[in-house]
């Protein structure tokens, strides 16, 4: 009688849910989404247009500066097509530089830049760092997910070729011919769909994202050629031309909330029943891709993809009444604000718009007054008791350290 305890506390270090309980039981963090009470999972979806001349990723083929390209494939005739590519290791290589700066302006803790992390500041422990090129016996995953963009309009119609002399400033003359190399450009007008998934985060670390795409977008940090050139913005829709309804048409016309390709999708329980608005890579007809974005963003389109999916979904409830069928959802549109609710319970929310552009803004306000605050010392605080649980070095066999995966961010970026 006396073995069984031994032998159900055996049993039970070998279940896979002791391993779960085990990482419930992890100290909480309150600074840091890693494994915080209340955190948040969000999606930000968006169209940046080319208003210049931009160039994404740099490469260099016998004097030829040239963009990064790649084929993908047609379903309906499994036809080739070669797209530009907006890599999201890149984006996420230039948000980090841009958090860093603004960490810096108030941070009193270790310098920490690419490649050399200090795996102990906000920063890393949103963005992720492999402690195993960075002498910590810890690694961290990012909570910031970038996807690569394959943009709308193929490379035939989008691609352009400048030749570029090289000036001396000191005598004021050109090199002539041996100076003179070439460079490809991608034209105004081509559009790259962009999607970013952030996962488990608090308000915080929602904001120095929101900021990072914000002004990155604003003063053209993401591309290579658009310094001297041109740059990228938030593509926009015309209110009235793509409702083919003529009811309601001069209401739509003037809801703002309908032009600027912003999506933000909310969820505080990670469960997202619209559907991100997501443009096939193989699209290259504009007036079909920028569709998608805007069937994201009415409730007529949303409410048939859901009932095509089996659930009842009645509009507009106000009521916190629970109870429901498990197939009825409810959902809610106030300007740019659509609700997902079911048994009285929110699901999600999703801004559009203009709506979309505001909730970014705000949470990057709430980034800088936490930054501003922001200790080293209370940081570290926070975070030690959750690195000393994860440290493999602190248990009998050494495996209790998170992955590295796409955390690492300290030499490929």
């Amino acid at each position: 009688m006396a073995s069984k305890p031994k032998e159900k506390a055996k049993a039970e270090s070998t279940n896979p849910k002791g391993k779960s309980a085990e990482k419930k039981n992890l100290p909480e963090t309150t600074l840091t989404g890693v494994n915080a009470q209340n955190t948040t999972s969000v999606l930000v979806s968006a169209v940046l247009e080319v208003n210049g001349q931009v160039r994404f990723g740099d490469g260099t083929d016998v004097g030829l500066t040239v963009t990064e390209t790649d084929m993908v494939l047609r379903p309906s005739d499994s036809q080739q097509l070669q797209k530009f590519i907006f890599a999201g290791s890149k984006r996420r290589g230039v948000d980090r530089r841009t958090i860093h700066e603004l960490r810096d302006a108030h941070w009193n803790g270790e310098k920490c830049y690419i490649p050399d992390l200090c795996c102990e500041c906000p920063v890393c422990w949103l963005y992720g760092f492999t402690g195993t090129t960075q002498d910590k016996s810890i690694n961290a995953k990012s909570r910031v997910l970038y996807a690569s963009s394959v943009s709308v309009e193929g490379v035939q119609i989008g691609l352009n070729t400048h030749s570029r002399n090289q000036v001396d400033e000191k005598s004021q003359t050109t090199a002539g011919s041996a100076g003179i190399h070439e460079e490809q450009v991608i034209v105004a007008g081509v559009h790259f769909p962009v999607y970013t998934a952030l996962v488990h985060v608090l308000d915080w670390e929602i904001g120095v994202f929101a900021h990072a795409l914000l002004e990155n977008v604003n003063s053209n940090r993401y591309t290579a050629a658009s310094r001297s050139q041109g740059g990228i913005r938030f593509a926009e829709c015309d209110k009235v031309e793509n409702h083919s309804e003529q009811e309601g048409v001069e209401q739509k016309a003037n809801d703002d909330t309908q032009t600027l390709l912003v999506i933000v999708d909310e969820s505080e329980r990670g469960i997202f029943p619209l559907a991100a608005p997501k443009i096939p890579g193989w699209e290259n007809d504009w007036h079909e891709a920028r569709k998608v974005f805007q069937d994201a963003m009415g409730k007529d389109a949303l409410k048939a993809a859901l009932e095509a999916q089996g659930f009842t979904v009645r509009e507009n409830e106000t009521s916190n009444q629970s109870g429901g069928p498990d197939k009825e959802l409810v959902l809610d549109k106030n300007g740019g604000i659509i609700t997902v609710k079911h048994n009285g319970d929110v699901l999600m929310k999703r801004y559009t718009g203009v709506k979309a552009l505001g909730y970014l803004r705000q949470k990057q306000l709430i980034a800088r007054q936490k930054l501003m605050s922001l200790t080293a010392g209370c940081f570290h605080e926070d975070i030690k008791p959750y690195m000393d649980a994860i440290n493999p070095k602190a248990k009998d066999k050494g495996d209790g350290a998170t992955g590295g995966g796409d955390g690492n961010d300290s030499g490929n970026e």
